[in-house]
């Protein structure tokens, strides 16, 4: 095996570092667009409309359940079909945020269903609505006590964005994937990107620890 030449990885570093920029971006927005999804499916399947339970139950085994590189082509290529035409970026955005949303809607659904039921029953006695009940008593409960699961959603999104290249998009993978065929240095650009998406989650972790031991409920911690 030939040496490690760390000219090669110096001399790439401005295009790593878009690499970076992009993915850290396409990061960060779709956490925020999965979370939103989780909590709302997660109340939507605690509604008593049982049409839309029954819909966001198979919305989201649907989802969850085929990969998420197939959906992101189903986006890429499907929605110009219909005469929607989107970025790639926007795209790859969508795609993580759903499949991620599920799985947080799942997260979410475990630390609600581990609520005492009392607490709604109090809840409904003082007359609280469902949407209130649900934000004002239910949700934080449940935030606190999936800190560390949730994070780990977080991770997982970060090593989906790599996904993203397939369909153009200039992330860190694509540009590990550029240099490493482009130039034959298979070497020196995947043990560089396994290192830098590696530093990315291990950021978010560190993160959700510092997190969960301020918000760390008695008996219901645990780590990633």
């Amino acid at each position: 095996m030939s040496e490690f030449d760390i000219k090669y990885i110096v001399e790439s570093l401005p295009y790593i570092a878009k690499g970076i920029e992009l993915t850290i971006f396409i990061s960060i927005i779709s956490s925020i667009l999965a979370f939103a999804i989780g909590i709302t499916i997660a109340f939507l399947r605690r509604t008593d409309i049982k049409p839309m339970t029954k819909l966001m139950a198979l919305f989201v085994e649907l989802t969850r359940n085929t990969p998420l590189l197939i959906q992101l082509y189903i986006y890429y290529k499907g929605l110009p079909s219909i005469g929607l035409n989107l970025s790639p970026i926007a795209c790859g955005i969508i795609s993580l945020s759903i499949y991620t949303g599920v799985f947080i809607s799942e997260v979410f659904r475990a630390g609600i269903n581990s609520i005492a039921h009392e607490q709604y029953q109090a809840a409904r006695g003082l007359g609280l609505s469902d949407f209130q009940t649900f934000r004002l008593i239910i949700f934080p409960q449940a935030l606190r006590i999936i800190i560390p699961p949730l994070g780990s959603q977080f991770i997982n999104l970060i090593k989906n964005s790599s996904l993203v290249s397939f369909i153009a998009v200039t992330d860190l993978f694509y540009v590990i994937y550029k240099g490493a065929v482009d130039d034959f240095m298979f070497f020196e650009m995947f043990i560089t990107g396994a290192l830098i998406y590696m530093a990315l989650t291990g950021i978010v972790a560190l993160l959700t620890n510092i997190i969960e031991q301020n918000l760390k409920i008695s008996g219901k911690a645990g780590s990633i």
